[in-house]
């Protein structure tokens, strides 16, 4: 257990050090977020955020994944899920495909269609380098194991859907960074009790980098996580609950994700209905997500932040108590 707190505690300290870099980079440059009718902050904010999160995370990945294969090897055998070569390079290069994206937008904003299509192509990569969902979980011990059809489609709807969910709830002060680094303890608890070892050492170190980045992110944020951040986040943790949950032939399997990943899935959901009611294009944004809302009922950002919090830590502690 000692590992995890260490690396989320480097973690932390390694973005405690990045992030004011990264906002001085951003000023310097005029890379900011700049304030309309949609957004609630009034001043110009940095938006490179996920850098300085994304580098922290490679760092310590890099570090304490040498230093373990070097003095204690075994710590990266697994339980339910065989690595091999070609899934991790797929899996970096995803990951490396949608923050050049991320990045891209940050700077330049980029069309929704643009980005959607890079996640689709992100979420192909994955499928075919083996990443995907081979079966689905029956009310029985067995599982239905499906074709190639459904399994493609299944996979790139969920991480081209989670990608998305996780990046909507970015809209509010410390929002994403906070219910982001709450999921990803709780990812790191779940996988430490499958026995997923290699997972939880990279889910408790992206959990510490969100709680150094939440230091300059809570309300008054000092820069935000951008798209660079949010759709890295998304696709890092479609990626964690692909290889940790849907790999297990039992209806808990199937069921963790969507408890753990409630608020966005919901926020997102609720989102598409209520564009198609209206006759609204879906990728139209709005101010009508579940943090305008608390904040529609006369709660400041903290506290608006902090019930997500709450939420967040009450649905985790659900999936942890019905996976034990």
């Amino acid at each position: 257990m000692l590992i995890y707190l260490v690396v989320s505690l480097f973690a932390f300290l390694m973005t405690l050090i990045v992030t004011p870099v990264v906002i001085r980079i951003c000023r310097k440059y005029g890379i900011v977020d700049r304030p309309d009718e949609r957004r609630i902050h009034k001043e110009p904010i940095p938006r490179l955020g996920g850098i300085a999160v994304i580098v922290s995370v490679i760092f310590t990945v890099l570090s304490f994944t040498t230093l373990i294969l070097l003095f204690d090897p075994e710590f990266f055998k697994v339980k339910y899920f065989k690595y091999d070569f070609l899934q991790i390079i797929g899996i970096l290069f995803a990951l490396f495909v949608i923050t050049l994206v991320g990045i891209m937008d940050d700077l330049f904003d980029i069309q929704a269609k643009i980005k959607l299509l890079f996640q689709f192509i992100c979420a192909n990569i994955l499928y075919f380098t083996g990443s995907k969902i081979t079966f689905l979980s029956s009310f029985t011990s067995y599982p239905v194991f499906v074709g190639d059809f459904l399994s493609y489609v299944l996979t790139v709807l969920w991480i081209v859907g989670l990608t998305n969910a996780i990046n909507l709830i970015d809209g509010m002060d410390g929002a994403l960074a906070g219910i982001s680094a709450i999921t990803s303890f709780t990812l790191g608890l779940l996988a430490i009790i499958q026995g997923q070892t290699v997972l939880a050492v990279f889910v408790f170190t992206l959990g510490g980098s969100l709680l150094g980045f939440l230091r300059y992110n809570f309300n008054p944020a000092k820069i935000f996580l951008g798209d660079t951040g949010s759709m890295f986040i998304g696709m890092f943790m479609s990626i964690v609950s692909l290889l940790g949950y849907f790999k297990k032939a039992t209806l808990i399997s199937l069921i963790i994700p969507i408890i753990v990943f409630a608020i966005p899935i919901f926020d997102t959901l609720w989102a598409i209905i209520r564009r198609i009611l209206k006759g609204q294009h879906i990728f139209q944004p709005d101010k009508e997500h579940i943090h305008h809302k608390l904040l529609q009922l006369g709660l400041n950002q903290k506290q608006a932040a902090f019930i997500l919090y709450f939420i967040t830590i009450f649905l985790s502690a659900v999936a942890i108590m019905i996976i034990k």
